[in-house]
Order: C-alpha cells, then structure tokens, then sequence
C-alpha cells in the first residue's frame, strides 16, 4: 500500500501539537469548547467548512476562520468570531489562566 504512506516534503516544518491543544473541557481549554463547535457550526451554514483539528493545531488558519467570520454579514458568527478571538488573545498573553 504505498499511496498511504506518507513523507514529508524537504524542508516541511513539523510542529508537534502540545497534548493541551486537545484539551476541550470547557473554557479554560485551548479554545471554548461549547464556542468553538458554535462558530464551526454556523461557518457550515454559509457553507464554508472549518477543521476543529487545524483550529487547534494551526494558529495562523484559525486566526484566518475567525477573519473569514468577523468579515460575513452573520451578527451571531462575528460575535462567535470575537469570542474566540479574545479567548485566543488570553492564551498568548498568558491571562487565560487566570481568569
């Protein structure tokens, strides 16, 4: 079976997702649990498809979903988008954890 197997292009850079990044317990998780399946839910009503998986591992493609988001007519997703985005501000400044 050598199309499943899978080797990285030369020079890919691998960065490894910390176990806390799958931490979805509630709001002092990596992302707001109950926010984070809202905001992918109502992305897949305009028909636009969000991976919970790269929302946890990839900083730059969540922080793109949540400008895709805050940029639609959709008052309820832009606040979703808003939410997130605090939560995320939190987490980089190291405040989450205290809040």
């Amino acid at each position: 079976m050598a199309y499943l197997d899978h080797t990285p292009a030369a020079g890919a850079a691998f960065r490894p997702i910390p176990p806390s990044a799958y931490d979805l317990a509630g709001h002092d998780g990596y992302w707001p649990k109950n926010a984070l399946q809202a905001f992918t839910l109502r992305m897949a009503s305009h028909g636009l498809c969000v991976s919970t998986s790269m929302m946890l591992g990839d900083r730059r493609y969540a922080l793109e979903q949540l400008g895709h988001a805050h940029a639609m007519a959709d008052d309820d997703l832009r606040g979703l988008a808003v939410e997130l985005f605090r939560h995320f501000e939190r987490k980089q400044s190291g405040l989450a954890s205290l809040s």
